[in-house]
């Protein structure tokens, strides 16, 4: 079955993951787009079923970018295919204010309003505080030589958004399809109530869930700020210059036609 030309074939349907999608099919720059089946972004993996590892192995992925801290991945332990040999990095983090706003999310002690300020300035944070982090992501996919590879955190929507995003602007995508990108989460949100106690405002177990043009806005902004363009950003923040930018984009991208 070929993806080609329907924006149904992105999501790969699995009992155990919600948000575990392709990144294919993408315009970008020079009249081409991202290849299907070698990029992906998830959601957790620590619920797949038996099923859903059969659809994975039929994958071939070659590696996995994990941006889960060690507590995390400790308690939901990732379920791969039996007899996979994937790659994987361990490049977990949390942006700063993070454990705070999840403290205050248990104690009832934050409104809508408080949480969307919170996520916005970790999003500001991202380009600037973890470039390491990202720079090891393109690393990876760098190694990779164009074989599939798969980036995920719990929900797919906050690390894992932010690394998709920087994917494409290597890959040469416009900012208008990077934002299309990050909020395809919305129509695929993993159930994180375990992380929100009993009697939380359904505003904002809302706020806290959603993937908000703000947020994703608000780390390119700081990229101009802090960058001045996003190809500043790629070269002098992440270490990609415009050799390794198009290496990666002749592996990864393909003519429209």
């Amino acid at each position: 079955m070929s993806p080609e030309g329907s924006e149904r074939h992105r999501l790969l349907p699995l009992d155990g993951a919600v948000n575990f999608r392709d990144l294919g099919g993408y315009p970008v720059a020079g009249g081409r787009r991202t290849k299907w089946r070698c990029l992906f972004r998830s959601d957790s993996l620590a619920a797949l079923t038996n099923q859903d590892l059969e659809r994975v192995a039929a994958l071939d992925l070659y590696g996995l970018i994990d941006f889960r801290v060690p507590r995390e991945r400790v308690s939901h332990p990732n379920r791969l295919p039996d007899g996979a040999r994937l790659r994987i990095a361990e490049v977990g983090f949390w942006p700063d204010g993070v454990s705070e706003m999840l403290d205050a999310l248990r104690d009832l002690r934050i409104d809508a309003a408080g949480v969307e300020r919170a996520v916005t300035e970790q999003y500001r944070r991202y380009p600037v505080h973890h470039c390491a982090e990202y720079r090891r992501m393109l690393e990876e996919v760098e190694r990779a030589a164009g074989r599939p590879m798969l980036v995920h955190c719990v929900s797919g929507k906050d690390r894992t958004g932010f690394g998709a995003a920087i994917i494409l602007m290597v890959l040469g995508a416009t900012t208008s399809v990077i934002v299309e990108d990050y909020l395809l989460t919305n129509a695929y949100r993993r159930d994180i109530s375990h992380l929100m106690p009993p009697g939380t405002p359904e505003s904002v177990a809302e706020t806290f869930t959603a993937a908000r043009p703000a947020y994703i806005e608000a780390a390119l902004e700081a990229i101009g700020a802090n960058f001045g363009c996003i190809d500043d950003y790629l070269e002098r923040g992440l270490g990609f210059d415009a050799k390794r930018r198009r290496a990666l984009r002749e592996r990864l991208t393909e003519p429209t036609s």
